[in-house]
């Protein structure tokens, strides 16, 4: 299966940035939605809302910011949390319009949350990784995902919802866990082709100068081994720029209409 574009997770509302935080506990909608706005603007078809740095006011914080968003746009949200307690609740209060980001690949979390996710319709990005730390060869990687699939088939979850996190590592501490991280997106590519395959581009250049630059040719190159979502800001015009480009050169794009479009459109703004 060829997903027909790649999916666009925006991840500047996230506490971990000062203005943000203030955003969240000062319950500033405006600011909210225009964050949230700038980067549906970009092209990002879900919000990602990580509010962890407000501790014991996290969930509040996410089902505000979540509501309001959901409000507004004719989008979907991210719900971001290392804490499965608040994942649940928010995959039961918005349903199919959430993501929940995520769940590591532990049969047991996975064996509790995944007929809680299934029956709300919420998706779920599970990271290729268990308690014992992340593999370090591509197959390991997949047998992973194909224990979680196993899983979700039998709570009927549909592949479509699930995104396969193959965890993208900074290039700063070695370049062989991203070429670890390509490897397993091919062999998902290949052997699983019906579930999307999403990584946080951020990361790859966590400690590096000309951050964008990295995440720019980084991204080009996930594409190329079959990525099909990505959590980043899509608020940088020449990044959008890059995946619309990685697209057409890969035949995501056939014809190269939507990087016609998309470049007509550019033109117009």
């Amino acid at each position: 299966m060829r997903f027909k574009e790649t999916v666009i997770i925006g991840e500047k509302l996230n506490s971990t940035n000062a203005k943000v935080r203030k955003v969240l506990e000062n319950r500033d909608i405006d600011s909210l939605l225009s964050i949230a706005g700038a980067q549906i603007d970009g092209g990002a078809s879900w919000i990602d809302i990580n509010a962890a740095m407000l501790m014991d006011k996290e969930l509040d914080a996410i089902l505000w910011a979540g509501r309001a968003i959901l409000d507004r746009f004719d989008k979907g949200i991210s719900a971001d949390s290392p804490d499965t307690a608040v994942l649940e609740k928010c995959a039961a209060e918005f349903g199919e319009r959430c993501i929940v980001n995520s769940l590591t690949a532990d049969g047991e979390i996975l064996g509790k949350m995944m007929p809680v996710l299934s029956q709300a319709g919420a998706g779920v990005i599970i990271m290729l990784k268990t308690a014992e730390g992340i593999p370090p060869r591509p197959e390991e990687r997949l047998g992973l995902a194909r224990e979680a699939a196993e899983i979700a088939a039998g709570c009927g979850m549909p592949h479509g919802k699930i995104f396969f996190d193959p965890v993208f590592q900074p290039v700063a501490t070695g370049s062989e866990g991203l070429e670890t991280a390509l490897g397993t997106l091919h062999a998902l590519s290949d052997d699983m082709s019906d579930f999307h395959r999403v990584g946080g581009l951020s990361n790859v250049s966590y400690g590096m100068p000309k951050r964008k630059v990295v995440n720019r040719a980084f991204l080009a190159m996930a594409v190329s081994h079959g990525l099909t979502a990505v959590i980043c800001d899509p608020t940088d015009s020449s990044l959008v720029d890059t995946l619309k480009a990685a697209e057409a050169l890969t035949g995501v794009d056939p014809g190269c209409l939507r990087f016609i479009k998309h470049y007509r459109d550019s033109r117009k703004g």
